[in-house]
């Protein structure tokens, strides 16, 4: 070969060179381009999910159906709540029914037992009585 030859394929191989490093430089930055376009697009849908929401909370408080439905789960809620203070007074006056049951039945018991033990008394006090009659008959 000859020098012109060599010229040619020295010149042709740093060319092929520089394209090929160009080209690994570029793909890379495509690569990165590519992630970065990615986030924005996640960005992106995110953003759009969240007007989409604060679209439908807006349609819903200002429609009319929006309105009521609002009014109607305050009213629901204020009945829950009236109704559970209601529901909590019937069990502590059911617990104090009960306890008031409870000691009365101790009363009872109490009166029951008082009883026998006057009866008892009374029929000491009788047969002491008999004893005493006898005794002053004789």
């Amino acid at each position: 070969m000859n020098v012109a030859e060599w010229i040619l394929v020295v010149l042709l191989s740093v060319t092929l060179l520089i394209f090929l490093v160009t080209a690994i430089v570029l793909i890379i930055k495509l690569i990165f381009l590519a992630d970065e376009a990615k986030k924005i697009v996640q960005t992106g849908q995110g953003i759009a999910a969240k007007a989409d929401d604060i679209i439908d909370n807006v349609k819903g408080m200002t429609s009319v159906g929006g309105i009521v439905k609002t009014f109607a789960n305050r009213v629901m809620e204020n009945q829950e709540r009236r109704y559970a203070a209601e529901d909590a007074a019937r069990a502590a006056a059911a617990e104090e029914a009960e306890a008031a049951a409870a000691q009365a039945e101790k009363d009872a018991r109490a009166a029951v037992r008082a009883g026998a033990k006057v009866k008892a008394a009374a029929s000491k006090v009788k047969t002491a009585a008999s004893s005493a009659a006898k005794a002053a008959k004789k």
